[in-house]
Protein backbone atom coordinates (compact mmCIF):
# COMPACT_ATOMS: atom_id res chain seq x y z
CA UNK A 1 0.00 0.00 0.00
CA UNK A 2 2.69 2.46 0.64
CA UNK A 3 4.66 1.57 -2.70
CA UNK A 4 1.27 2.72 -3.99
CA UNK A 5 1.12 5.81 -2.43
CA UNK A 6 4.78 7.05 -3.04
CA UNK A 7 3.96 6.05 -7.05
CA UNK A 8 1.22 8.27 -6.61
CA UNK A 9 2.76 11.19 -5.91
CA UNK A 10 5.51 10.34 -7.97
CA UNK A 11 2.72 10.45 -10.80
CA UNK A 12 1.68 13.71 -9.58
CA UNK A 13 4.76 15.68 -9.17
CA UNK A 14 5.31 14.41 -12.77
CA UNK A 15 2.09 15.68 -13.85
CA UNK A 16 2.32 18.97 -11.80
CA UNK A 17 5.90 20.10 -13.37
CA UNK A 18 4.80 19.16 -16.48
CA UNK A 19 1.75 21.72 -16.19
CA UNK A 20 3.88 24.02 -14.84
CA UNK A 21 6.35 23.75 -18.16
CA UNK A 22 6.82 27.22 -19.91
CA UNK A 23 5.68 27.80 -23.16
CA UNK A 24 6.03 31.15 -24.83
CA UNK A 25 2.68 32.20 -24.15
CA UNK A 26 3.63 31.60 -20.04
CA UNK A 27 7.18 33.42 -20.50
CA UNK A 28 5.36 36.68 -22.27
CA UNK A 29 2.58 37.04 -19.42
CA UNK A 30 5.23 36.64 -17.00
CA UNK A 31 7.22 39.61 -18.08
CA UNK A 32 10.19 37.73 -19.19
CA UNK A 33 9.40 38.13 -22.58
CA UNK A 34 8.27 40.88 -24.71
CA UNK A 35 7.48 40.70 -28.50
CA UNK A 36 6.52 43.24 -30.93
CA UNK A 37 6.54 44.69 -34.72
CA UNK A 38 6.72 48.37 -34.98
CA UNK A 39 6.36 50.58 -37.80
CA UNK A 40 10.29 52.54 -37.47
CA UNK A 41 9.51 55.34 -40.20
CA UNK A 42 8.02 58.21 -39.20
CA UNK A 43 4.82 59.62 -40.53
CA UNK A 44 3.57 60.53 -43.44
CA UNK A 45 3.58 57.62 -45.07
CA UNK A 46 4.22 58.41 -49.23
CA UNK A 47 2.72 56.28 -52.22
CA UNK A 48 6.16 53.80 -53.44
CA UNK A 49 8.54 55.42 -50.62
CA UNK A 50 9.85 52.43 -47.95
CA UNK A 51 8.56 51.83 -44.59
CA UNK A 52 10.17 49.87 -42.22
CA UNK A 53 8.85 47.68 -40.15
CA UNK A 54 10.77 46.05 -37.37
CA UNK A 55 10.08 42.95 -35.60
CA UNK A 56 11.81 42.72 -32.15
CA UNK A 57 11.95 40.23 -29.67
CA UNK A 58 13.50 40.19 -26.20
CA UNK A 59 13.93 38.44 -23.14
CA UNK A 60 16.53 38.44 -19.93
CA UNK A 61 17.20 34.47 -21.21
CA UNK A 62 19.18 33.65 -23.99
CA UNK A 63 17.99 32.93 -27.21
CA UNK A 64 18.70 29.29 -28.22
CA UNK A 65 18.59 29.69 -31.92
CA UNK A 66 18.03 32.87 -34.64
CA UNK A 67 14.27 34.27 -34.42
CA UNK A 68 12.66 33.44 -37.50
CA UNK A 69 9.81 35.74 -39.22
CA UNK A 70 7.82 33.77 -41.70
CA UNK A 71 7.68 35.05 -45.27
CA UNK A 72 4.26 37.36 -45.83
CA UNK A 73 2.78 39.59 -48.93
CA UNK A 74 0.77 42.26 -48.52
CA UNK A 75 -1.62 43.24 -51.38
CA UNK A 76 -0.14 46.00 -54.16
CA UNK A 77 3.39 46.59 -51.54
CA UNK A 78 6.60 45.08 -52.76
CA UNK A 79 7.96 43.68 -49.28
CA UNK A 80 11.56 43.26 -48.61
CA UNK A 81 13.85 42.01 -46.17
CA UNK A 82 16.56 44.51 -45.06
CA UNK A 83 18.37 41.87 -42.21
CA UNK A 84 18.51 38.06 -44.32
CA UNK A 85 18.86 37.29 -40.15
CA UNK A 86 18.42 38.51 -36.98
CA UNK A 87 20.43 41.28 -35.21
CA UNK A 88 21.60 40.66 -31.66
CA UNK A 89 22.08 43.28 -28.59
CA UNK A 90 22.17 43.71 -24.94
CA UNK A 91 20.16 46.37 -23.27
CA UNK A 92 19.54 47.29 -19.74
CA UNK A 93 15.98 47.17 -18.83
CA UNK A 94 14.70 47.85 -14.88
CA UNK A 95 18.47 47.60 -14.22
CA UNK A 96 18.27 43.44 -15.59
CA UNK A 97 20.60 42.80 -18.58
CA UNK A 98 18.37 41.41 -21.51
CA UNK A 99 19.23 40.08 -25.18
CA UNK A 100 17.32 40.87 -28.00
CA UNK A 101 17.04 39.73 -31.49
CA UNK A 102 15.39 42.24 -34.20
CA UNK A 103 14.42 41.34 -37.97
CA UNK A 104 13.80 44.90 -40.19
CA UNK A 105 11.42 44.74 -43.05
CA UNK A 106 10.76 47.45 -46.27
CA UNK A 107 7.36 47.54 -47.43
CA UNK A 108 7.31 49.49 -50.95
CA UNK A 109 3.49 50.36 -51.21
CA UNK A 110 2.53 51.07 -54.97
CA UNK A 111 -1.47 52.65 -54.27
CA UNK A 112 -2.45 55.51 -51.89
CA UNK A 113 -5.02 54.66 -49.22
CA UNK A 114 -4.77 52.44 -45.90
CA UNK A 115 -2.42 49.89 -46.23
CA UNK A 116 -2.97 46.77 -43.81
CA UNK A 117 -0.19 44.10 -43.53
CA UNK A 118 -1.15 40.64 -41.88
CA UNK A 119 -0.49 39.07 -38.40
CA UNK A 120 3.01 38.20 -38.53
CA UNK A 121 4.60 34.69 -37.28
CA UNK A 122 7.75 34.92 -35.43
CA UNK A 123 9.14 31.56 -34.28
CA UNK A 124 10.93 32.28 -30.89
CA UNK A 125 13.11 29.81 -29.35
CA UNK A 126 14.76 30.33 -26.12
CA UNK A 127 17.14 28.80 -23.42
CA UNK A 128 15.67 28.87 -19.67
CA UNK A 129 17.35 27.83 -16.64
CA UNK A 130 15.00 26.61 -15.11
CA UNK A 131 12.57 24.85 -17.95
CA UNK A 132 15.57 24.29 -20.66
CA UNK A 133 15.19 25.20 -24.45
CA UNK A 134 11.22 27.01 -24.75
CA UNK A 135 10.24 27.67 -27.68
CA UNK A 136 7.39 28.35 -29.95
CA UNK A 137 5.37 30.79 -32.23
CA UNK A 138 3.90 34.12 -31.60
CA UNK A 139 1.87 36.42 -33.91
CA UNK A 140 2.47 39.90 -34.34
CA UNK A 141 0.04 42.74 -35.46
CA UNK A 142 1.46 45.73 -37.78
CA UNK A 143 -0.40 48.98 -37.24
CA UNK A 144 -2.58 50.22 -40.07
CA UNK A 145 -0.76 53.11 -42.53
CA UNK A 146 -2.12 55.33 -43.77
CA UNK A 147 -0.32 56.00 -47.17
CA UNK A 148 -0.49 59.19 -49.85
CA UNK A 149 0.18 60.56 -52.90
CA UNK A 150 3.83 62.49 -52.84
CA UNK A 151 3.36 65.99 -53.78
CA UNK A 152 3.85 66.80 -57.12
CA UNK A 153 3.31 63.05 -58.45
CA UNK A 154 -0.47 63.79 -58.98
CA UNK A 155 -0.01 64.41 -62.77
CA UNK A 156 2.54 61.95 -63.62
CA UNK A 157 2.11 58.50 -64.89
CA UNK A 158 5.53 57.28 -64.08
CA UNK A 159 8.02 57.57 -61.30
CA UNK A 160 10.15 56.29 -59.06
CA UNK A 161 10.79 57.12 -55.18
CA UNK A 162 14.74 57.41 -54.06
CA UNK A 163 16.85 59.11 -51.84
CA UNK A 164 18.91 59.92 -54.85
CA UNK A 165 18.61 58.77 -58.30
CA UNK A 166 21.71 59.35 -61.20
CA UNK A 167 21.13 58.25 -65.02
CA UNK A 168 24.01 57.16 -67.22
CA UNK A 169 23.22 57.32 -70.85
CA UNK A 170 25.86 56.26 -73.34
CA UNK A 171 25.71 55.17 -77.35
CA UNK A 172 27.31 52.55 -78.60
CA UNK A 173 28.35 52.26 -82.67
CA UNK A 174 27.73 56.34 -82.69
CA UNK A 175 28.52 57.42 -86.46
CA UNK A 176 27.97 61.10 -87.91
CA UNK A 177 26.16 59.32 -90.94
CA UNK A 178 24.76 55.92 -90.64
CA UNK A 179 23.86 53.61 -93.58
CA UNK A 180 21.13 51.48 -94.45
CA UNK A 181 21.49 48.30 -92.51
CA UNK A 182 23.33 49.99 -89.87
CA UNK A 183 22.50 49.89 -85.91
CA UNK A 184 23.39 51.72 -82.87
CA UNK A 185 22.67 51.02 -79.79
CA UNK A 186 21.83 53.17 -76.37
CA UNK A 187 22.45 52.44 -73.08
CA UNK A 188 20.84 54.02 -70.39
CA UNK A 189 22.21 52.97 -66.55
CA UNK A 190 19.55 53.85 -63.87
CA UNK A 191 21.21 53.90 -60.36
CA UNK A 192 19.17 55.05 -57.11
CA UNK A 193 19.33 54.60 -53.33
CA UNK A 194 17.04 53.78 -50.91
CA UNK A 195 14.47 51.51 -53.18
CA UNK A 196 15.43 48.61 -55.04
CA UNK A 197 16.19 47.97 -58.55
CA UNK A 198 12.62 46.55 -59.47
CA UNK A 199 11.20 49.82 -58.64
CA UNK A 200 12.87 51.91 -61.21
CA UNK A 201 10.31 52.31 -64.33
CA UNK A 202 11.00 51.16 -67.75
CA UNK A 203 11.93 54.20 -69.79
CA UNK A 204 9.15 55.17 -72.45
CA UNK A 205 8.64 53.11 -75.86
CA UNK A 206 10.09 54.49 -78.89
CA UNK A 207 8.75 53.51 -82.16
CA UNK A 208 10.08 55.63 -85.57
CA UNK A 209 9.44 55.06 -89.15
CA UNK A 210 11.99 53.01 -90.84
CA UNK A 211 13.79 51.92 -87.99
CA UNK A 212 13.53 48.82 -85.92
CA UNK A 213 13.91 49.40 -82.15
CA UNK A 214 14.68 46.80 -80.13
CA UNK A 215 14.41 46.36 -76.68
CA UNK A 216 16.76 43.78 -74.58
CA UNK A 217 15.34 42.51 -71.52
CA UNK A 218 16.49 44.96 -68.60
CA UNK A 219 19.33 43.99 -66.34
CA UNK A 220 18.21 44.79 -62.44
CA UNK A 221 20.83 44.34 -59.64
CA UNK A 222 20.25 45.17 -55.98
CA UNK A 223 23.68 45.69 -53.51
CA UNK A 224 24.52 46.52 -49.98
CA UNK A 225 26.83 49.78 -50.05
CA UNK A 226 28.02 51.05 -46.34
CA UNK A 227 24.57 49.94 -45.17
CA UNK A 228 22.54 51.54 -48.14
CA UNK A 229 20.60 50.09 -50.38
CA UNK A 230 21.57 50.40 -54.11
CA UNK A 231 20.05 49.73 -56.79
CA UNK A 232 20.35 49.93 -60.70
CA UNK A 233 18.69 48.99 -64.03
CA UNK A 234 20.46 48.64 -67.31
CA UNK A 235 18.42 49.04 -70.77
CA UNK A 236 19.63 48.24 -73.90
CA UNK A 237 18.01 49.82 -76.69
CA UNK A 238 18.98 48.83 -80.36
CA UNK A 239 18.23 50.93 -83.43
CA UNK A 240 18.58 49.47 -87.14
CA UNK A 241 18.04 51.29 -89.68
CA UNK A 242 15.92 49.84 -92.75
CA UNK A 243 15.90 53.19 -94.93
CA UNK A 244 17.68 56.07 -95.15
CA UNK A 245 16.66 60.07 -94.24
CA UNK A 246 16.46 61.93 -90.67
CA UNK A 247 14.65 59.68 -87.86
CA UNK A 248 14.45 62.05 -84.75
CA UNK A 249 14.65 60.42 -80.69
CA UNK A 250 11.96 62.60 -78.84
CA UNK A 251 12.52 64.51 -75.84
CA UNK A 252 12.38 62.37 -72.73
CA UNK A 253 12.14 62.80 -68.97
CA UNK A 254 13.02 60.46 -65.79
CA UNK A 255 10.62 62.28 -63.05
CA UNK A 256 11.64 61.03 -59.43
CA UNK A 257 10.40 61.94 -55.56
CA UNK A 258 13.38 62.56 -53.25
CA UNK A 259 12.77 61.32 -50.64
CA UNK A 260 15.22 63.61 -48.48
CA UNK A 261 13.86 67.01 -49.82
CA UNK A 262 10.19 65.15 -50.15
CA UNK A 263 10.19 67.07 -53.59
CA UNK A 264 9.69 65.99 -57.29
CA UNK A 265 12.73 66.58 -59.83
CA UNK A 266 13.66 65.29 -62.73
CA UNK A 267 16.26 64.04 -65.84
CA UNK A 268 15.68 65.69 -68.89
CA UNK A 269 17.14 63.89 -71.92
CA UNK A 270 17.08 65.93 -75.39
CA UNK A 271 16.15 64.54 -78.59
CA UNK A 272 18.92 62.69 -80.96
CA UNK A 273 18.60 63.09 -84.51
CA UNK A 274 19.93 59.89 -86.47
CA UNK A 275 20.92 60.48 -90.11
CA UNK A 276 20.78 57.86 -92.79
CA UNK A 277 22.24 58.33 -96.17
CA UNK A 278 19.84 56.57 -99.01
CA UNK A 279 16.46 56.73 -99.98
CA UNK A 280 13.59 56.53 -97.45
CA UNK A 281 11.87 53.35 -97.17
CA UNK A 282 9.00 53.62 -99.76
CA UNK A 283 5.42 52.48 -98.96
CA UNK A 284 5.41 50.64 -102.11
CA UNK A 285 8.90 48.97 -100.60
CA UNK A 286 7.04 47.63 -97.66
CA UNK A 287 4.05 46.50 -99.59
CA UNK A 288 5.89 44.63 -101.93
CA UNK A 289 7.76 42.46 -99.27
CA UNK A 290 7.67 39.07 -98.76
CA UNK A 291 4.45 37.78 -97.16
CA UNK A 292 5.27 37.48 -93.49
CA UNK A 293 3.55 34.16 -93.11
CA UNK A 294 5.13 32.40 -95.91
CA UNK A 295 8.53 33.98 -94.66
CA UNK A 296 8.37 32.72 -90.88
CA UNK A 297 7.16 29.47 -92.01
CA UNK A 298 10.14 29.17 -93.96
CA UNK A 299 12.38 30.71 -91.50
CA UNK A 300 10.54 28.40 -88.81
CA UNK A 301 11.50 25.03 -91.11
CA UNK A 302 15.29 26.04 -91.19
CA UNK A 303 15.22 26.67 -87.17
CA UNK A 304 13.26 23.10 -86.51
CA UNK A 305 16.06 21.62 -89.22
CA UNK A 306 18.88 23.42 -87.47
CA UNK A 307 17.45 22.71 -84.01
CA UNK A 308 16.91 18.19 -84.91
CA UNK A 309 20.70 18.27 -86.26
CA UNK A 310 21.81 19.82 -82.86
CA UNK A 311 19.99 17.82 -81.09
CA UNK A 312 20.77 14.63 -82.82
CA UNK A 313 24.73 15.83 -82.36
CA UNK A 314 24.13 16.40 -78.01
CA UNK A 315 22.36 13.15 -78.14
CA UNK A 316 25.43 11.35 -79.74
CA UNK A 317 27.66 12.89 -77.90
CA UNK A 318 25.76 12.23 -74.55
CA UNK A 319 25.48 8.65 -75.21
CA UNK A 320 28.93 8.17 -75.74
CA UNK A 321 30.21 9.23 -72.14
CA UNK A 322 30.67 6.57 -69.89
CA UNK A 323 27.99 7.93 -67.48
CA UNK A 324 25.35 8.56 -69.40
CA UNK A 325 22.48 6.31 -67.77
CA UNK A 326 23.09 8.16 -64.76
CA UNK A 327 21.93 10.78 -66.40
CA UNK A 328 19.00 9.54 -68.11
CA UNK A 329 18.52 8.08 -64.67
CA UNK A 330 18.79 12.18 -62.89
CA UNK A 331 16.65 13.57 -65.69
CA UNK A 332 14.09 11.01 -65.19
CA UNK A 333 14.23 11.91 -60.93
CA UNK A 334 14.09 15.41 -61.43
CA UNK A 335 10.78 14.83 -64.47
CA UNK A 336 9.01 12.49 -61.60
CA UNK A 337 9.79 15.09 -59.38
CA UNK A 338 8.55 18.40 -60.89
CA UNK A 339 5.51 15.65 -61.69
CA UNK A 340 4.58 14.98 -58.15
CA UNK A 341 4.83 18.75 -57.18
CA UNK A 342 2.91 19.75 -59.69
CA UNK A 343 0.07 17.37 -58.75
CA UNK A 344 0.32 17.57 -55.21
CA UNK A 345 -0.19 21.98 -55.98
CA UNK A 346 -3.28 21.31 -58.27
CA UNK A 347 -4.98 18.68 -55.69
CA UNK A 348 -4.51 21.60 -52.95
CA UNK A 349 -6.29 24.27 -55.61
CA UNK A 350 -8.81 21.81 -55.94
CA UNK A 351 -9.47 21.59 -52.34
CA UNK A 352 -9.07 25.26 -51.81
CA UNK A 353 -6.58 24.34 -49.44
CA UNK A 354 -5.16 27.88 -50.26
CA UNK A 355 -2.12 27.71 -47.25
CA UNK A 356 -1.01 24.39 -48.68
CA UNK A 357 -0.81 25.98 -51.77
CA UNK A 358 1.18 29.04 -50.81
CA UNK A 359 3.53 26.91 -48.84
CA UNK A 360 4.28 24.39 -52.22
CA UNK A 361 4.75 28.00 -54.66
CA UNK A 362 7.16 28.87 -51.96
CA UNK A 363 9.07 25.30 -51.66
CA UNK A 364 9.42 25.20 -55.60
CA UNK A 365 11.01 28.48 -55.49
CA UNK A 366 13.99 27.76 -52.61
CA UNK A 367 16.69 27.81 -54.53
CA UNK A 368 15.65 32.04 -54.76
CA UNK A 369 16.16 33.11 -51.88
CA UNK A 370 14.62 36.82 -52.20
CA UNK A 371 11.83 35.40 -54.20
CA UNK A 372 8.29 37.16 -53.22
CA UNK A 373 4.66 36.07 -54.60
CA UNK A 374 3.67 39.27 -54.55
CA UNK A 375 7.27 40.78 -56.42
CA UNK A 376 6.75 38.27 -59.21
CA UNK A 377 3.29 39.53 -60.07
CA UNK A 378 3.72 43.32 -59.54
CA UNK A 379 4.07 43.73 -63.10
CA UNK A 380 0.50 41.48 -64.24
CA UNK A 381 -2.25 42.87 -62.73
CA UNK A 382 -4.42 39.69 -62.85
CA UNK A 383 -1.70 37.33 -61.71
CA UNK A 384 -1.53 39.97 -58.85
CA UNK A 385 -5.13 40.22 -58.12
CA UNK A 386 -4.69 36.20 -57.96
CA UNK A 387 -1.91 36.32 -55.62
CA UNK A 388 -3.97 38.51 -52.99
CA UNK A 389 -7.18 36.39 -53.14
CA UNK A 390 -5.29 33.45 -52.41
CA UNK A 391 -3.75 35.11 -49.68
CA UNK A 392 -6.76 36.64 -48.17
CA UNK A 393 -8.24 33.08 -48.45
CA UNK A 394 -5.11 31.59 -46.49
CA UNK A 395 -4.77 33.50 -43.92
CA UNK A 396 -8.58 35.54 -43.76
CA UNK A 397 -12.02 35.54 -44.80
CA UNK A 398 -11.60 36.30 -48.29
CA UNK A 399 -13.29 33.57 -50.77
CA UNK A 400 -10.72 31.04 -52.87
CA UNK A 401 -9.93 31.82 -56.39
CA UNK A 402 -11.06 29.22 -59.49
CA UNK A 403 -8.41 26.19 -59.79
CA UNK A 404 -7.90 27.40 -62.99
CA UNK A 405 -6.50 30.85 -61.37
CA UNK A 406 -4.31 29.36 -58.67
CA UNK A 407 -2.48 27.18 -61.90
CA UNK A 408 -1.55 30.04 -63.73
CA UNK A 409 0.56 31.17 -60.47
CA UNK A 410 2.24 27.54 -60.50
CA UNK A 411 2.83 28.34 -64.12
CA UNK A 412 4.50 31.56 -63.35
CA UNK A 413 6.60 30.42 -61.11
CA UNK A 414 8.14 27.41 -63.57
CA UNK A 415 8.89 30.34 -66.12
CA UNK A 416 10.35 32.64 -63.39
CA UNK A 417 12.84 29.09 -62.69
CA UNK A 418 13.64 28.63 -66.32
CA UNK A 419 14.41 32.47 -66.84
CA UNK A 420 16.55 32.56 -63.64
CA UNK A 421 18.81 30.01 -65.30
CA UNK A 422 19.66 31.79 -68.35
CA UNK A 423 22.50 34.01 -68.89
CA UNK A 424 21.22 37.70 -68.33
CA UNK A 425 24.05 38.69 -71.21
CA UNK A 426 21.85 39.23 -74.51
CA UNK A 427 24.29 40.89 -77.65
CA UNK A 428 21.17 42.35 -79.92
CA UNK A 429 23.63 44.78 -81.36
CA UNK A 430 25.38 44.07 -84.98
CA UNK A 431 27.52 46.63 -84.50
CA UNK A 432 27.44 49.70 -87.49
CA UNK A 433 29.42 49.03 -90.90
CA UNK A 434 32.63 50.89 -91.95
Amino acid sequence: MNHMKSFLLIVLMVVAQVSQAETIDSLLASGQLEARAVVTTPAPYFQKAPVEVVVEIGTPHRFSSVTRVRDFTVPATLVRRVTKSAFNETRRKDGESWNYQSLRFALHPERTGQLRAPTLTAFISIETEADGVVEGELKLTVPALDVEEPPGTEDLSSWVAAETLTVEETWEGSLKTYQVGDAVTRVRRVSITGSPAMAIPASAPIELDGVDVYHAPALVDDKEVGGALQGERIERLVFTFKGGGSHTIPDQKIHWFNLKTKAVEKIDFPGRVLEVSGAPVSKAAAESSPEPKAEARGVAYAGLAILAAALWYAFYRWIGRPNWLGNVLEWSEEMRQHRRARSDFMRAAEQQESHRCLELLYKSMTEHSEWQLSAACANDPQLSAIADALMAHAFGDGQPPQTSEVERLWEMCQLSKQQGQKTDALQLNPGPSD
